[in-house]
């Protein structure tokens, strides 16, 4: 059985503008494994592009230890441009204005996708995890990057269009952010 926790408890978000720096500070001090490098990406690129207005979204890529976990959020104020797509059975309504999504492994090309899709009060979240093998329900899997933890993360009150000073003095800081190179 997983139980999924929508609002965990979480620093208030705050007044900043949040930047690409800031989202991927906040989603690293989620995710157990080491950052080895984030960025802007276009992968980032694309998810600024689900929204209506691309411009006012802010998307980042972060790489984490081990064979190739990868985490994309993007985040804007307002709703993705499409809903999430279910006509597969690969969905599930997490409450809470939460949708899980994924995509299976398909042998010797894609070891699949689960993204995590927030639509929350004041803003729009998708946050996409890929690396480890995607074998049936994400929920049931033992995953670097859990379904829980996703959700953790795309509920964080900091990861929307304003954030809080610290997250914008930690993604400052973050020594394996990459200008202007691909991340992936």
């Amino acid at each position: 059985m997983v139980f999924v926790v929508l609002w965990p408890e979480a620093p208030e978000g705050g007044d900043e503008p949040a930047t690409p720096r800031s989202l991927a500070y906040v989603v690293s001090e989620h995710v157990e494994l080491d950052p080895t490098r984030a960025g802007v990406d276009w992968a980032a690129d694309d998810y600024r592009r689900l929204f209506p207005h691309p411009k006012r979204a802010v998307a980042a890529t972060i790489n984490f230890a081990g064979e190739g976990n990868v985490v994309t959020v993007g985040v804007s104020p307002e709703r993705p441009k499409q809903d999430p797509y279910c006509d597969d059975g690969h969905c599930a309504n997490l409450g809470g204005g939460v949708t899980l999504t994924w995509d299976e492994l398909t042998p010797q090309e894609d070891p699949g996708l689960i993204v995590v899709i927030a639509e929350l009060d004041d803003h729009s979240l998708v946050l996409r995890y890929s690396g480890a093998e995607i074998t049936g329900d994400p929920r049931d899997l033992d995953l670097p990057v859990p379904v829980d933890m996703m959700v953790d993360i795309a509920t964080d009150p900091r990861l929307a269009p304003t954030t809080s000073p610290e997250a914008i003095e930690g993604g400052k800081e973050l020594g394996y952010w990459l200008e202007g190179v691909q991340v992936i």
